[in-house]
């Protein structure tokens, strides 16, 4: 099996922070992003792992090497960010022969499922959809299924959608050539979905030739996290699935769970929690921080913190409740 893993995208909603920090390495709940997805594609035991890079790519490359230095891995680059389609096609020059491929879409879509079962369950599938139920689906492509869970037809964003099941960007395929066949196709003839090459076209073609088996599976919990709140959405999740649920005292410090806190971030005088995430080297003092994400070596005092995502290298000082500060920068209301 192979997995590709586009992440060439710059993550524009997510500034100021990915003006320094590709998405993939935003942290949730003391994680990069990107390594939820390398470890849930380790437990497929992939014979190769193949990132499409772009924006930031070093920063990519550097990571994995320092923390995955025995991973089978590649990189492609993808120079221009015309869809995921176009990434996964460019993946596939590199693969010569026949292979089941799963396909990753992007390095900030956090799964909480057992891939490897919901292969494993539908092994008479040509293709899988993964697929998460949502209370607005005309927000995203859904797809929609008889009886036996077959997808009969993919709508993009519909006013008056037929479903709930949204795709989330996840897609295993039994025909690694089929697909790359596809993608090649639609790129030599400028064969677009809103001026993008997708990966959902090749289920399109899928169900318009009816000659292969499509099937959705659903998971329990996704995350898109190419926004703030969604970040920190899944840093209360991801904590309270990770953290104990026992008070601490830390020094001089109470800290909430759940909670993660590096061990060389150095706390004095502090109610931490509950749902904070404090990276390494990081200092607070006499502070309160809940339900919020503060990056490496950022510094904190004197302040009431919540619903906030703080880059690296930040200071605050002063009495501030929300805030979403990108790398190296000062606030301060004294």
């Amino acid at each position: 099996m192979k997995i590709i893993i586009p992440l060439a995208g710059i993550g524009s909603r997510l500034k100021p922070h990915t003006n320094t920090v590709p998405k993939p390495l935003m942290e949730v709940a003391g994680i990069p992003i990107v390594e939820y997805v390398i470890l849930e594609s380790i437990k497929l035991n992939p014979s190769e792992i193949i990132f499409v890079v772009g924006y930031k790519k070093k920063s990519i490359k550097d990571y994995v090497s320092k923390f995955h230095p025995k991973l089978n891995c590649s990189y492609v680059e993808q120079t221009k960010r015309d869809g995921d389609g176009s990434a996964v096609r460019l993946a596939l020059e590199k693969i010569k022969k026949e292979e089941d491929i799963f396909i990753i879409y992007g390095a900030d879509t956090l799964i909480d499922f057992d891939i490897r079962k919901g292969i494993k369950n539908n092994k008479d599938a040509d293709a899988l959809i993964f697929t998460k139920k949502v209370d607005n689906p005309s927000n995203y492509g859904v797809v929609d299924i008889d009886s036996t869970r077959e997808i009969y037809e993919v709508e993009e964003k519909p006013i008056i959608p037929k479903s709930n099941l949204a795709i989330i960007g996840a897609y295993y395929f039994k025909s690694l050539l089929h697909v790359k066949k596809q993608l090649n196709s639609f790129y030599e003839k400028g064969i677009t979905e809103k001026g993008e090459y997708r990966t959902v076209q090749v289920i399109n073609s899928y169900i318009k030739t009816k000659d292969k088996s499509i099937k959705s599976v659903c998971v329990e919990e996704w995350f898109d996290c190419g926004r703030p709140e969604v970040l920190l959405n899944a840093n209360r999740y991801f904590l309270k699935k990770k953290s104990s649920n026992k008070q601490i005292i830390r020094g001089t410090s109470l800290i909430l769970p759940p909670s993660y806190i590096a061990k060389s971030a150095k706390i004095e005088n502090c109610i931490i929690g509950p749902y904070a995430s404090i990276g390494s080297e990081v200092v607070i003092k006499n502070s309160i921080v809940k339900d919020s994400v503060v990056s490496y070596q950022s510094e904190i005092k004197n302040t009431i913190l919540k619903e906030s995502l703080i880059g690296k290298q930040v200071l605050i000082e002063g009495k501030k409740s929300k805030l979403n500060l990108g790398e190296k920068s000062h606030f301060a209301i004294l």
